[in-house]
C-alpha cells in the first residue's frame, strides 16, 4: 500500500482505519480508494476529514492534489 499524504496524516495521528471509516460514515472500499488516491472525496467528507485530522480543508485539498 503506497503512502499517500492523506494516509501519512492518519498514521501520524495514530488513527486506525476503522475509526476513520466510522467517523466519516463511508464504506471500507471508499476509504481505501481515498487513501490510495483513486478517488476524490466530496466536500462533506473533506470537512469531516479536516475536523478529524485536526487540520484545515485547504490542507486536505493539498493532500489530494486538488487545485483551487
Amino acid at each position: 500500500m503506497k503512502l499517500t499524504p492523506i494516509r501519512l496524516r492518519r498514521l501520524n495521528l495514530g488513527l486506525e482505519s476503522k475509526e476513520v471509516i466510522e467517523a466519516l460514515n463511508i464504506s471500507r472500499s471508499t476509504f481505501y480508494k481515498l487513501e490510495q488516491g483513486w478517488s476524490i472525496p466530496s466536500a462533506q467528507v473533506m470537512k469531516k476529514l479536516a475536523d478529524l485530522y485536526n487540520c484545515t480543508v485547504d490542507e486536505i485539498f493539498k493532500d489530494f492534489r486538488i487545485a483551487e
